[in-house]
Parts: structure tokens; C-alpha cells; sequence
């Protein structure tokens, strides 16, 4: 799938070490750009270049998604990297897991059992399901904070000092190329919605089986995610608190770890940028 996304030298080496503790690290741009955006309204949702809406109670994880969601058009609108969702088609298997995994996190069930494979189901079509998922709601959560992140804040996609992300693909970027943080998402959100819009590779047909190399392309698509996450975490850890959003993002983080656990669809040394706020927030 066009080669994997490459950590710079300097990651590699610092593997072993982990990330700071809690998995946040402040640069000096990073806490500028805090004084700054403390002068947001309590309870405003900042939505990446949208007007700040504000919602009473915000800080409610529920109403805060709920927020998150009636500003879909505007965030998508604004930049044509956060495209409209994907959807399931009505009366497809796919659709039906897809709402027999919303039932059951809405049930307040344990997050682990939630991401078990339910019985007599099809394990690429339930790894389907959520990697579209996924794609969904992490795109909208950097989405939200796109603002904070540009070229001056984040010319590096990075996770902190020890950790950085390299970008390659089979079009533009044959080696793998040191890009900006929004360049880098960019890219990667497009690469996500071009699989999951490709029949050959999530086929939406009745009867038509899933590519052999699916779960594999899978796993690419949910390390890179992942990466999304480590980035949001480290750099823009600020922007999630002033708009109230942390419970909301640790429940989405809670969820896309569990379910690449239960599957070994991530390299474990891929989490190590988040081990430390992992065994905090997800043991």
C-alpha cells in the first residue's frame, strides 16, 4: 500500500525510552500558543477555522459530541481534507454491525467486551466496520483543532522530541519525506478515504470477498492513525482541554486501543509515544 510511513532516526533510537509521563510534552511554541488560546469563551468549541460555538454544559462528553456533530459541515467545509463521512448502505451486514457496535457503546458496556468479535460474525467485516469508524471520528477530532495546528506550529509531523513521522506513498512521495504536521494529515486522510471508497479493497457488494492483504492494509491504515492520535495528544493537548473535549477524546483513544489490542492489528512498538498516558488512562 505503498510503503510503510518511516519514524525519523532519532525516534527509532528513543523506542525504548517511552514518552514523557501522562504522554505530553510541551514544546516552547507549544505553550505560547496556550497563553494564546486561553482567551477562548469556557464551553466554546473551537472547530478548525469555524466560528466558536457555544454550547451550555460542553464540557459534557455527550454534548460535547454532540456539538462536535452539528458543526460537521462547517469543519468539512472549511478544508477539503475533512471530507463528508462514509456511510454504511441500509440493509447490509455491514450496516448491521456498524449499529450493533453504536448500541453497544451508547449502552455504557466495557469498552473491552464492546470490541470483541461478536459470535458468528466475519472478522474482516467487523475490522471494516471500525476502521471506517475510526476514520470518522478521528478525522473529526483533529478536524476541531486543525487551526492550531500549521506549517509555523508543527512544520515537523511529531510526536514530541523523540518521535518523528515520515510520509510515503506510490504517487508523490516514492521515499519517505519529512512533511509539515498538516501536510502530513492531509495526505493521510486522503490516502484513508481513497481505501475505504475502493470496492476492490472494502467491497460494499453482496458476495464479494474482502482482498487477501485486507487485514494487512488495515493495520497500515490504523498505525497511521494512531500516529493522529500521538501528535493530537503531545502537541495539541492544550486545544482538547480548552474546548472541554478531553473525556470525549480519551473514550475515542479507550476505544481505538482496545480494538487494535483484541486483534494485534498495531505494532507494539508503534504505542510506545503513548505507553505512559496508556497505562494511565486505558489499565
Amino acid at each position: 500500500m505503498g510503503g510503510g510511513t518511516a519514524a525519523a532516526a532519532r525516534g527509532r533510537q528513543a523506542d525504548r525510552h517511552g514518552a514523557r509521563p501522562g504522554g505530553i510534552t510541551r514544546s516552547r511554541t507549544t505553550q505560547r500558543a496556550a497563553v494564546r488560546r486561553r482567551r477562548l469563551r469556557p464551553g466554546a468549541v473551537h472547530l478548525g477555522g469555524a466560528r466558536h460555538l457555544q454550547v451550555p454544559g460542553s464540557g459534557h462528553p455527550a454534548l460535547l459530541g454532540l456539538a462536535m456533530a452539528l458543526c460537521l459541515k462547517q469543519v468539512f467545509a472549511k478544508d477539503k481534507t475533512f471530507r463528508p463521512r462514509k456511510r454504511f448502505e441500509p440493509g447490509t451486514q455491514r450496516f448491521e454491525l456498524y449499529k450493533k457496535a453504536q448500541a453497544s457503546l451508547k449502552s455504557g458496556l466495557d469498552l473491552r467486551s464492546v470490541v470483541r468479535l461478536p459470535p458468528g460474525e466475519s472478522i474482516d467485516d467487523w475490522i471494516a466496520v471500525h476502521v471506517v469508524d475510526f476514520f470518522n471520528r478521528i478525522n473529526l477530532i483533529y478536524g476541531t483543532m486543525a487551526e492550531h495546528c500549521s506549517e509555523t506550529s508543527c512544520p515537523v509531523m511529531a510526536g514530541g522530541p523523540r518521535y518523528e513521522y515520515r510520509w510515503q506513498d506510490e504517487r508523490q512521495y516514492r521515499r519517505p519525506a519529512k512533511l509539515s504536521a498538516p501536510r502530513y494529515m492531509a495526505l493521510l486522510m486522503d490516502w484513508i478515504e481513497g481505501l475505504i471508497n475502493d470496492e476492490d479493497v472494502f467491497p460494499t457488494r453482496v458476495g464479494v470477498p474482502f482482498p487477501k492483504n485486507f487485514q494487512q492494509v488495515c493495520t497500515k491504515i490504523l498505525t497511521r492513525l494512531f500516529r493522529v492520535f500521538v501528535h493530537v495528544y503531545i502537541h495539541h493537548f492544550d486545544s482538547i482541554l480548552n474546548m472541554g473535549a478531553e473525556a470525549h477524546v480519551n473514550t475515542c483513544y479507550k476505544h481505538f486501543y482496545y480494538f487494535i489490542q483484541e486483534f494485534s492489528l498495531v505494532d507494539q512498538r508503534e504505542l510506545e509515544p503513548l505507553r505512559e498516558m496508556t497505562e494511565r488512562i486505558c489499565h
